[in-house]
């Protein structure tokens, strides 16, 4: 019996989750795998059902929503964990196995998130999350937080405050990466079905709270592209989003902050309209800037020419270098006057190429990453499959 089944939503990003799959089979080759397709019309299901044999996939012929989708999958999970995972993340080699060990050797651990980054390598802060209730709420959504992000007040709910690190309690585990003792989830149950998309993750992780379990973060890396199974800064998301979080709150926190409940729904109402503006900023912004970069290209050299041509598809990776790459790629590699790397990953492990990102985000440095595949004869980036 595998000691962990991972469950994957699907929905309109086949080269994603094929992505997202090949990185898993390198973390834990001996894993249940099983991946629910909701209904997406860019032929996913036969795409997966030919490339990935060794998958359970079912496929549904309608979107019945992030919680039903898991929860069918979750009928048939034989692990000791289950790994509820979103399908544009890659997961690096070390990041599983890692979490089964923690959880073995803690007990009280009910569930757990990891250190999720963004395709520049960027720290998510959704990786840590205190629970939303009415006034960490609305300190979160009036963006006080990131005034003061190392206020235990202010910046309570994305605990900011932490070191990305150190492993440490939280209230609330992100669904793009959640891992969970199934022993628990018998007890407390699957996602609320209430939810069609988007808190979810919280409610589930607060009934686990309640249960007597801990959530626990800890600091092994995902890549979390975040945008390519939904466009997080539109408005639509932010009314979805936030009509989510206020179902959570009727649901756990009405009785008993009742007085707080117009405040809360002001402050959500500011927040879509914030977003909404923003939105329409950064299309405008877009429209006018120039987004084209110099890019660097790491890894075998008969593979250049291909990385090449894939490059010359894209609205911004240009004028494409090349190094000789070497699975010892944090030596010095020169990335002056360099916005984006791509990176052969026959070559270099998940672990190597996670870590390098990480620290030029720490260092200040915003390269775009890139990755390639002879295998698939794919580049993807956090915003375009080549």
């Amino acid at each position: 019996m595998a000691s962990v089944s991972v469950i994957i939503v699907n929905y309109n990003v086949k080269h994603y989750i094929e992505q997202c799959l090949n990185s898993l089979l390198r973390s834990v080759p001996d894993a249940q795998i099983i991946v629910v397709d909701n209904n997406s019309k860019d032929g996913s299901a036969d795409y997966l059902r030919e490339r990935f044999p060794m998958v359970n996939l079912i496929a549904n012929s309608e979107n019945v929503g992030f919680g039903r989708a898991n929860n069918m999958a979750l009928q048939y999970a034989e692990g000791r964990y289950v790994l509820f995972l979103n399908p544009d993340t890659v997961v690096a080699e070390r990041t599983i196995p890692y979490c089964v060990e923690y959880m073995d050797s803690h007990p009280d651990i009910g569930s757990a998130g990891v250190r999720m980054l963004y395709g520049d390598g960027r720290f998510a802060f959704e990786s840590r999350r205190a629970l939303p209730t009415p006034k960490v709420a609305f300190w979160h959504m009036t963006g006080l937080g990131r005034f003061f992000p190392k206020s235990r007040v202010f910046a309570r709910y994305h605990m900011t405050y932490e070191d990305p690190m150190r492993d440490c309690d939280i209230d609330v585990v992100s669904g793009a990466f959640m891992f969970v003792r199934k022993s628990v989830l018998d007890r407390v149950g699957g996602f609320d079905e209430a939810f069609f998309m988007y808190g979810e993750d919280i409610d589930l992780s607060y009934r686990i709270l309640m249960h007597g379990y801990k959530n626990r973060y800890l600091p092994v890396p995902i890549i979390h592209y975040k945008g390519e199974s939904t466009i997080k800064t539109t408005y639509s998301y932010a009314k979805v989003f936030y009509d989510a979080m206020m179902i959570f709150y009727n649901k756990h926190f009405r009785r008993s902050s009742r007085f707080l409940t117009p405040f809360v729904k002001m402050a959500v109402g500011l927040k879509k309209i914030g977003t909404f503006l923003g939105q329409n900023l950064f299309y405008r912004h877009r429209m006018s800037a120039d987004y084209s970069q110099k890019s660097l290209f790491i890894g075998r050299k008969e593979m250049f020419p291909n990385v090449v041509a894939l490059a010359g598809k894209s609205s911004y990776l240009k004028d494409v270098s090349f190094v000789e790459g070497s699975k010892n790629i944090h030596a010095d590699i020169n990335v002056d006057n360099i916005q984006a790397v791509i990176f052969d990953i026959e070559v270099f492990s998940f672990d190597t190429l996670l870590d390098w990102i990480n620290d030029m985000a720490c260092s200040g440095r915003r390269i775009t990453m890139g990755l390639y595949s002879s295998k698939t004869g794919r580049l993807i980036t956090e915003t375009e499959v080549l």
